[in-house]
């Protein structure tokens, strides 16, 4: 963890009511991001669960069953239905990495930060120094910038693919289950 060493400037305390508000947001985001990856292992379960024990169900009778039919000819559908839960599983997951890691460089950002005011303060005249501190926090700020576009873009990715997994699942059902009616 690179907040915890002391090259990031850990030695610098921060007070709890600076961060507090924004840890709060991120809790938020991560349970949305949490929920879409609960749904779509959820769903993925479910879809296994009719696979085994409805299209794959061997009867006593040893007579054919009467889903294989239907069901393999929506495969396809029902291939991209489950592999399409999977993305958005995947997807909530790399957003939270993303999401604590714009974390990281928010607060190692705001150490820097301090740091200067702390130097400027003491009037310490290192140019060099707070050359290079001042750079250090604009690579944070874009960093922090960048990590966020990414995130709003994979919270959004996750929940599109989830709902595109459902539909496409439930519209494979669907026509299953009417060629088996017709």
């Amino acid at each position: 963890m690179r907040t915890l060493r002391s090259k990031y400037l850990s030695d610098i305390p921060i007070g709890e009511d600076i961060y507090k508000v924004d840890f709060i947001i991120l809790e938020k985001y991560q349970g949305f991001s949490s929920e879409i990856l609960r749904l779509s292992l959820l769903g993925l379960t479910i879809y296994g669960f009719l696979i085994t024990n409805v299209l794959f169900k061997v009867t006593d009778d040893g007579k054919k069953n009467i889903f294989i039919d239907p069901f393999s000819e929506n495969k396809i559908l029902l291939f991209l239905g489950a592999l399409t839960l999977i993305v958005a599983a995947l997807v909530a997951l790399i957003h939270r990495y993303f999401s604590t890691h714009c974390m990281t460089h928010f607060i190692r950002g705001f150490r820097m930060r301090q740091k200067l005011s702390e130097m400027e303060e003491k009037v310490i005249n290192n140019r060099p120094e707070l050359i290079r501190l001042g750079e250090s926090i604009k690579r944070e700020g874009l960093s922090f910038e960048k990590d966020l576009n990414y995130c709003g873009l994979l919270l959004f990715a996750s929940c599109f693919f989830l709902i595109a997994g459902i539909l496409l699942i439930i519209i494979a059902l669907a026509c299953s289950f009417n060629s088996l009616l017709v």
